[in-house]
């Protein structure tokens, strides 16, 4: 928080913002201002554009993605502060004397990577959007009708603890990188929590299909389903890249030797 007071739909507002918490407490921290940069420790790896000679290069506004959250962001991702989302994953307030560990890490990392989900363009558009419909329903006395924003129940139904183990993983020495994994890698732990899901008996109870013998639609409350873990999902993807690396054709004298013997 700054301690700039914002007008209007500007800033980035926790969806829990000047409720009183069913854990008590203080209420949500972030009623406006923008999602802080990342904490020091952390290490996630961000990709670099480089040309052929490996000389860095990025526009001036490259510099702050994923690093920040724009005005607005909270009109289009489901956005609760670290303080809500601890609460929501321990169903109890932070302890000051408890152990530091990279918990709050990743948890303030899920959210930088569900807020760049999005295209920043996107984002301006819709809060621009929204400033406009309110002026004129200001302007012509009509009741605003912007959607309700109510707190969220204090549990993960949006998959933040996939995400926290995604993001550890990723840490992980891969094939290509002794700091990292790829994306496709460490991807694999949500299908492993959807298929043990599916599996339970919570997820069988809520599972609803739609079709013939051939076809088939399933429905399900699987929390890494959600709108929320889609958005994750897509900023991690866009934040460390893809390092694809192709298989080279054999050359000429590789293919004679091959063909002598």
């Amino acid at each position: 928080m700054c301690g700039k007071i914002l007008k209007g739909m500007l800033g980035v507002h926790c969806a829990n913002y000047s409720t009183l918490h069913v854990l008590g407490g203080p209420v949500s921290r972030h009623g406006v201002g923008s999602v802080t940069l990342p904490l020091p420790q952390d290490r996630f790896f961000h990709f670099q554009p480089s040309d052929e000679a490996g000389f860095n290069w990025h526009p001036l506004e490259d510099t702050l993605s994923f690093r920040i959250a724009y005005d607005g962001i909270h009109l289009l991702v489901s956005f609760q502060c670290d303080l809500c989302w601890f609460r929501n994953l321990h169903q109890h307030n932070p302890i000051d004397d408890a152990p530091a560990n990279q918990f709050p890490l990743c948890i303030h990392r899920a959210n930088l990577n569900a807020v760049w989900g999005r295209e920043t363009l996107t984002v301006q558009a819709t809060l621009w959007g929204a400033v406009q419909m309110v002026s004129i329903w200001t302007l012509t006395q009509t009741p605003i009708a912007l959607p309700s924003r109510r707190p969220y129940p204090v549990s993960d139904s949006f998959g933040m603890r996939v995400a926290i183990a995604m993001l550890v993983k990723s840490l992980e020495p891969g094939r290509y990188s002794k700091m990292q994994q790829q994306f496709e890698t460490f991807c694999k732990s949500r299908a492993s929590y959807a298929n043990m899901h599916m599996s339970s008996l919570d997820g069988s109870e809520a599972l609803w299909m739609v079709g013939g013998d051939t076809a088939k639609l399933y429905l399900t409350q699987l929390p890494t389903n959600s709108l929320w873990f889609e958005r994750f999902a897509l900023g991690c993807l866009h934040r460390m890249g893809q390092d694809v690396r192709q298989d080279w054709a054999i050359t000429l004298h590789a293919m004679h030797g091959l063909m002598d013997t």
